[in-house]
This record gives structure tokens, C-alpha cells and sequence, in this order.
């Protein structure tokens, strides 16, 4: 087994398992199980760790959390780095250190990532695919001897946003809640599984380009009881507008959802979902948007308009 591992990805409850997986393999205790935070602890401290020898054990195993120096993002602690570039070049046979750079964005450029690379085993898990949260979520209520419908299982997927982790944990709580149950159905998922701010403020767009004005008014009326500021998914949905213009540019260019993926810092199935609005949608209207979301914005912070009723009016003159 090697003794250098990278885990990278948005999908933390895949990557949480792997390492379970290792752990449970090593067959370890917890004197020889240790996991630093990058943010509280430095590299120094972490590599001394390292360098120590297992206590009345074979192996130990060191986990280090946030690796930010993996990324562009700027660390509060400033850490060694040509230490563990040189601890990467010659590891602790007796140590397995696995560095967890779960939701992270790797700067694949550095010198040290490249050291890792070379040097690790590096496991990739990206967020489950629309397919493969159906299967996981059809295989957890299979082996419980419980049936779904197609409708609560697609409104399970798109409230938890294909993330593995929130699915997992829904199920959980599913489980809990619905214990002498042997059929989950849409009405469960809608009063025990919490909807995404986003994907009402996704509803609120569709609507608005579709010209269904009295349904965007209703969908406002729910992010109401959400008991949120209109300021704020006001906020969102200009983020969003901004997003379905930048997205279009891309689309002129010929560019695919998984090309601009790459490009842009969205969520996987808001995405999905950005892309889809933005092919129906023309770019003079996006521009509309964008600009009246922006002075609304104005006049409600000026207090020119009250932050509730100029909302409703904005929905109504877009």
C-alpha cells in the first residue's frame, strides 16, 4: 500500500469512505490515528508527526484537512513547504499520510501538487451524476426493503443537488422519521427534506423567462416563508441572471456544459440547470434583468422603496 495519498473532489462522502476504507485496512487504534487541520497547525508540527514512529503499532496514519496550500486560496498559517516537498521526495515508511483536499480546487501548477502527483496515489471523486444518485438512493430503500416513487426519488436528487453527502444524510433522516414505512413517496420528501434556497430562486427565474408572472409571484411568496430577506435571494437571483449572461457568451462560442464547467466555480447541477435556462433565453433579456435586479438593489438600500413590495413590482415588470 503506498504511503502517500492525495483524495481530491466535490464528492466528501465518497472520499469520508475511502479513507474509512484505508483506516479499517491498516487496521489501526486511535493512538496511531491522527488528523491536523492545515489552518490550526503547521506543516513543522505535522511533519514531526510524521516522522515519529508508530506507538506499539505497524503503521500510523496522518490525515491532513484543508490542504489550502494545494490551492490559490491564501493560508492563515504559514507552512514549510519546502519540508514537505522534501517528506513527499522520501516518506516515513511506518506513516501513511493522506492529504484530504475534499471541495477544494487543486492549483494543478504548483510545484508541490506536481510533487504529489509524481509521488501519491491521487483518487479523484467527482459529485454523483443525476444516474448514479438514482441508483444509490433506489439501492439504500432496496436493501431496507422499502420501494420509492420516480417522483420522490428526482425531487430527493434535485433538492440535495446530486452531493453524495446530503443524499446520504436525507436518507438517513428518512429512515428515522419514517420508521414502520415501506413506501417513500413525493409528499414525504416535500415535508421531511429541506428544499435549496437556489432551486426556488431557480423556479423564480424559469418562471420569469417563461412569462408565468402569477407563478413567480407564488414561488416569492414561498421563499417568503422561508423566512429569508428578499434582499437576499434577491441577491442570488442576480447572481444567477449574471451567470446565465457569462454562460451564454460561452454557448455563442460553441462551448459544452462540461467545457464550461471548467471554466466557471458552479455547482455541478445548478449547471445543468443555468445551461438548459440559458439556451431559451436571448441575451437582450438577460441584460434586462440583470440591470433592473441592479436597481432594485439601489433603491432599496437608498430607501427609496420598500425591500417587499418593490420586489413583488420588480416580478411583475420583468
Amino acid at each position: 500500500m503506498n504511503n502517500l495519498y492525495l483524495f481530491t473532489g466535490m464528492n466528501k462522502f465518497a472520499i469520508d469512505d475511502k479513507i474509512k476504507q484505508i483506516i479499517a485496512s491498516e487496521n489501526v487504534d486511535d493512538l496511531s490515528l491522527v488528523k491536523y487541520d492545515c489552518e490550526e497547525t503547521t506543516m513543522d508540527e505535522i511533519l514531526a508527526d510524521c516522522e515519529t514512529l508508530p506507538f506499539l503499532s505497524d503503521k500510523k496514519i496522518v490525515i491532513i484537512n484543508s490542504p489550502l496550500f494545494l490551492t490559490t486560496e491564501k493560508s492563515y498559517i504559514e507552512h514549510n513547504l519546502e519540508r514537505l516537498s522534501a517528506y513527499i521526495d522520501n516518506p516515513n515508511p511506518t506513516t501513511i499520510l493522506i492529504f484530504n483536499a475534499a471541495e477544494l480546487k487543486l492549483d494543478k501548477k504548483r510545484k508541490l501538487y506536481k510533487a504529489l502527483a509524481a509521488n501519491a496515489t491521487v483518487l479523484n471523486y467527482d459529485n454523483m451524476t443525476e444516474i448514479e444518485a438514482d441508483n444509490f438512493i433506489a439501492a439504500f430503500f432496496s436493501q431496507r426493503n422499502i420501494t420509492i416513487s420516480h417522483e420522490a426519488k428526482s425531487e430527493l436528487i434535485k433538492r440535495c443537488e446530486c452531493d453524495s453527502l446530503k443524499i446520504n444524510s436525507e436518507l438517513n433522516k428518512l429512515c428515522f422519521y419514517l420508521t414502520d414505512k415501506k413506501a417513500v413517496t413525493l409528499k414525504d420528501i416535500e415535508q421531511l427534506v429541506c428544499e435549496v434556497l437556489e432551486n426556488n430562486i431557480f423556479n423564480l427565474i424559469n418562471s420569469l423567462l417563461d412569462r408565468k408572472t402569477s407563478q413567480a409571484i407564488k414561488t416569492y411568496h414561498q421563499l417568503l416563508m422561508q423566512n429569508e430577506e428578499p434582499i437576499v435571494f434577491s441577491s442570488i437571483l442576480g447572481k444567477s441572471f449574471h451567470n446565465l449572461y457569462i454562460i451564454k457568451q460561452y454557448q455563442k462560442q460553441f462551448f459544452n456544459e462540461a467545457q464550461i464547467r471548467n471554466k466557471l466555480k458552479i455547482h455541478p447541477y445548478q449547471l445543468k440547470i443555468l445551461y438548459k435556462l440559458a439556451q431559451k433565453t436571448k441575451e437582450q433579456e438577460l441584460i434586462k434583468n440583470i440591470h433592473a435586479m441592479h436597481e432594485y438593489d439601489i433603491q432599496v438600500k437608498s430607501g427609496k422603496i420598500d425591500k417587499y413590495l418593490g420586489f413583488e413590482m420588480l416580478i411583475l415588470n420583468m
